[in-house]
């Protein structure tokens, strides 16, 4: 069964009315369920490169940080696991909150908004939150393995801000081309991702047309 939006007056008298969250759930049964992968490829993975790119981002970046200050292998697990997972996480909970489901309700009918809201929200969690969270964590760990001559945030927080401004001057090209890129793969993972919705209502609606005309 296809889901359609009406106006309860529309409604015919044979329909299961279904609430947002039961449709929801519904057609995401539907959708990971669904036989042909083909048809649904930017569903199924989607989330997954959103999630791939974020930590990309998370490494090359806590890896730029990392080197400034000089921390070679001194609490390598430590920064790297928070910077790559805390992004990737972020990055795939907001997209299915506020745009996949919105996309499988269709509840805004505005594509372009759908996919100017999740290019937004893949370029904060994919470039802006590494951006802050790798030197953050690398500033732990100086001041932890003394790798780097840098006072104490408390202390001297002016010269601090003033060393990692430095830093970030450095970064600001790439950083610039990172922001772009994370922009693009959420339009584009968006772009998919309704395509694949497309896909299977065109299935069901030709499916239940059939078996209309052999009934």
């Amino acid at each position: 069964m296809a889901l359609q939006k009406s106006r309860f007056s529309q409604v015919p008298q044979d329909a299961v009315i279904l609430t947002e969250e039961q449709a929801l759930l519904y057609y995401t049964k539907i959708l990971n369920n669904w036989p042909k992968t083909s048809d649904v490829l930017g569903y199924k993975y989607g989330c997954g490169v959103l999630a791939a790119a974020s930590i990309m981002s998370g490494i090359y970046m806590n890896s730029f940080f990392r080197g400034r200050f000089r921390l070679l292998n001194y609490g390598f697990m430590s920064s790297y696991l928070p910077i790559s997972a805390v992004p990737a996480t972020i990055s795939m909970l907001s997209h299915q909150q506020f745009v996949l489901s919105p996309l499988i309700l269709n509840i805004d009918g505005c594509p372009i908004c759908l996919e100017t809201r999740a290019s937004v929200l893949q370029a904060l969690s994919g470039c802006i939150m590494p951006l802050v969270l790798a030197p953050i964590t690398s500033l732990a760990l100086v001041h932890r393995y003394h790798t780097y001559d840098m006072p104490y945030i408390t202390k001297e927080p002016r010269k601090v801000f003033q060393i990692v401004a430095k830093m970030y001057k450095q970064l600001k090209g790439v950083a610039w081309g990172i922001f772009l890129g994370q922009a693009v793969i959420g339009g584009l993972v968006t772009y998919f991702e309704a395509k694949s919705i497309i896909n299977v209502n065109l299935e069901l609606v030709k499916t239940e047309r059939e078996n209309e005309f052999l009934s």
